[in-house]
């Protein structure tokens, strides 16, 4: 799914229309209708309090009020601005609610009198939308500013208002605090940093069909993976399959104290499908990776606390490196050699990226190789940041300057590639905020690179399934006590899903 700026947004509406509709009102309406489903869904209320803008965002609004009162649901419309000013389909759609006798309320400036606001209302935002650029600095600003001081829920229509859909750095006018934002077809980029989650709560995607021709022709290297994307590059299960033909891991990882990481990660690379899994733990920990991860294969590397040695296993097709290992002398002299000798596809992971970035080898690492980094690894390696947004420029720029695959792991876990693609995950929740996780994360990563999938689709895919196993185990355990081995513990759950999907939409 393409992540458009609000200047293609704008042509693939228009694209739709001339392709599809007889007028622009009808896509309005149908937006509009497919909004109303889902503000039922998201946030049910005996009473809706709209908030209409005279823009096509307000338009929008007075389709959804006009839909709810025909259905006998009780609405109240604030026109925010002057309707003679506004656009073509929403005066037409201001007369279609004048016509149907919904309840309206003109506002032209700023109102001296309270709303009359009851405590079960949900307040509906649809002031303005993606046409903005730049802050509010009018009366609406105020309003926006009253609207946030109520503790009703407020459902944000395609964005909230005052938010910038392309401004990359942190908006700190006035925006509305939305409880949930009804975003049409595709999220907008401002919406996937984390600066800006007080404002958009929880995002909804509301599908409106456009054009699928000018969502495959037109430009875009700003990605958003959803199910669709990873359904289609999951590969088919073939009959005559066996554990030699499915990949062998192996896996570096784990040191006195931090076995847990080492079985974690081999843990979740086996469930993930990879055929075999080699293990390469020092002394102490043999007997525990053993007795924990008996499917696995576990071979004993030079150094009794921590792996002192590095060579590739024999027919070994991903590695998986770090995880747990220490970044004492033993790791270190381990990771050296395997930046000199190795020549499998990688994946670096925890304290591999910490000795990188203390001994100042980031240029040699393998081209194509996935490093997966938190936030607090990442400036480690490429120096401190203040803003996701500052971030996100240095991901690509080292991306391309070091030819490899850098996932930044958080909400909406965000991958780079050498060709200045960035891609956000849909999946995951804030329960995955716990020691592990990414260690599991790291293991099926591999796994998919053991698997024969190209560095980019595996750590997509890893991505991709790791946070929707999450989502299955908060269903089922709740976000406030999920651990990481719940996390496994849903990768099937998550697998069955994803394969189901092709013939859910079929």
């Amino acid at each position: 799914m393409k992540l458009f700026t609000r200047e293609q947004l704008r042509a693939w509406d228009q694209a739709t229309i001339g392709n599809f509709y007889a007028a622009s009102s009808d896509l309005m309406e149908l937006a509009g209708s497919q909004c109303a489903l889902a503000l039922l869904d998201s946030a049910p209320a005996g009473r809706y309090v709209f908030f209409c803008g005279t823009g096509n965002n307000g338009g929008d609004g007075l389709v959804m009020a006009r839909l709810l009162h025909e259905q006998q649901i009780s609405v109240l419309v604030h026109i925010i601005g002057e309707p003679d000013k506004g656009s073509n389909d929403f005066r037409l759609n201001l007369q279609r609610a004048l016509d149907s006798d919904v309840q309206l309320k003109f506002i032209h400036e700023m109102p001296e009198d309270e709303f009359e606001i009851e405590q079960d209302d949900v307040l509906v935002d649809a002031i303005i939308g993606t046409g903005l650029r730049g802050p509010i600095e009018d009366w609406r600003a105020d309003l926006i500013e009253e609207l946030n001081r109520f503790t009703n829920p407020i459902v944000s229509i395609d964005i909230p208002s005052g938010m910038d859909a392309d401004a990359m750095e942190e908006q700190v006018s006035s925006i509305i605090n939305a409880f949930t934002t009804l975003t049409l077809e595709v999220p907008k980029r401002a919406m996937l940093f984390s600066e800006n989650d007080r404002y958009v709560g929880k995002l909804v995607i509301v599908p409106l069909a456009l054009d699928p021709r000018y969502a495959e022709e037109a430009n875009c290297n700003w990605q958003f993976v959803d199910e669709e994307d990873r359904y289609h590059a999951l590969r088919p299960v073939e009959k005559y399959r066996h554990k030699g033909t499915r990949g062998h891991v192996q896996l570096v990882a784990g040191s006195r104290g931090m076995m847990g990481a080492a079985i974690l990660s081999t843990y979740a690379a086996m469930r993930s499908g990879a055929g075999k899994v080699t293990a390469c733990v020092p002394e102490c920990g043999a007997q525990i990776m053993q007795a924990s991860v008996p499917e696995a294969l576990c071979k004993l590397v030079f150094g009794v606390d921590a792996c002192g040695h590095f060579e590739d296993v024999d027919g070994a097709t991903a590695l998986v490196i770090g995880p747990g290992c220490s970044t004492g002398t033993e790791a270190t002299k381990m990771i050296d050699t395997w930046l000199s000798v190795s020549k499998l596809p990688a994946i670096v992971d925890a304290d591999a990226l910490n000795i990188i970035a203390r001994e100042g080898w980031l240029k040699r690492l393998p081209h194509r190789s996935i490093i997966t980094p938190h936030v607090g690894e990442f400036d480690r390696l490429f120096g401190k940041h203040y803003s996701s947004f500052d971030r996100l420029e240095t991901q690509l720029k080292m991306s391309g300057e070091l030819q490899i695959f850098i996932v930044l792991k958080g909400a909406h876990t965000r991958i780079t590639a050498p060709n200045g693609f960035v891609y956000f995950n849909s999946t995951g929740n804030p329960g995955m905020a716990t020691a592990g996780s990414g260690d599991v994360l790291s293991g099926m990563i591999g796994s998919f690179l053991g698997q024969g999938y190209e560095p980019l689709d595996a750590a997509l895919l890893g991505v991709f399934l790791h946070g929707l196993a999450g989502d299955f185990a908060a269903e089922s355990r709740g976000v406030d006590t999920m651990i990481a081995r719940d996390i496994i513990e849903c990768i099937s759950d998550a697998y069955v899903h994803l394969r189901n999907y092709g013939r859910e939409v079929g």
